[in-house]
């Protein structure tokens, strides 16, 4: 599954990039969800939904493209990002702080765009394959590997553990294992897990927010954090923001 930000004030544009990415050979065989946004402030309120592509046009009311791109790179430096403008006057930090794959001019019949798309598409696939490592599990009659990235948190079962992930519907599904959960730490402790309770870990790249004694995951799913976990399941959660 693909996530594509598209932050842009004209509605009609966005529609437009919409339209252009529907329409790209290679998307037309991919799973992929929109995510439209009016203005920086909204795009960065949903900055852990972790887009692939962000295309940002640069003039907008408020914060403009290069300061959302600065902060957005807080916490997603793998995004692929494509400035989108009626005119161009390139910045220093823009270049360096923003990392933009591309330029797009908007143009009439969106010509630029069109023809860019398919290297914006694939320079995505390259770094989501990248970045998509696995773990190996096993059952009863069954050995499983299983996406790092989709795996939301592990639970502690009789003789095992559950593995609550997120599958190609968008939908949270439960994977029994008969690895221990002491042993499947072991394991992901350097890939962002933590435990946030003795009875489970949870993915820090898959936390939309951290409270005092709510851990939010993606998907809507709130965990108890335990006072003996706090204060280490928190330091974790920043490292893993500012590594992006």
């Amino acid at each position: 599954m693909y996530k594509i930000a598209i932050c842009d004030d004209d509605r009609n544009y966005r529609q437009a990039v919409r339209e252009i990415v529907d329409n790209t050979d290679m998307f037309e065989r991919e799973k992929h969800q929109f995510f439209e946004y009016e203005n920086g402030e909204m795009l960065l309120m949903d900055a852990a939904v972790q887009h692939d592509i962000v295309f940002i046009d640069i003039h907008m009311p408020g914060l403009d493209g290069n300061k959302t791109a600065e902060l957005l790179r807080d916490s997603n430096k793998r995004a692929v990002l494509v400035y989108c403008s009626n005119y161009f006057e390139p910045t220093p930090d823009g270049i360096n702080i923003g990392q933009p794959f591309k330029y797009i001019l908007k143009d009439m019949g969106d010509e630029a765009l069109k023809k860019e798309m398919p290297l914006i598409l694939r320079e995505t696939r390259k770094r989501k394959i990248h970045d998509r490592r696995y773990i190996t599990i096993t059952g009863t009659g069954r050995v499983s590997r299983v996406c790092i990235n989709d795996v939301l948190y592990i639970s502690v079962a009789k003789r095992g553990c559950y593995l609550y992930i997120n599958n190609e519907q968008q939908k949270t599904e439960e994977i029994r294992c008969r690895e221990s959960i002491k042993e499947l730490y072991q394991q992901l402790e350097q890939e962002g897990f933590e435990y946030a309770h003795n009875s489970y870990i949870v993915n820090l790249k898959n936390v939309v927010d951290l409270k005092r004694t709510v851990v939010e995951i993606s998907g809507g799913i709130e965990l108890n954090v335990s006072r003996s976990k706090r204060k280490r399941l928190e330091e974790k959660f920043w490292n893993v923001l500012q590594e992006g």
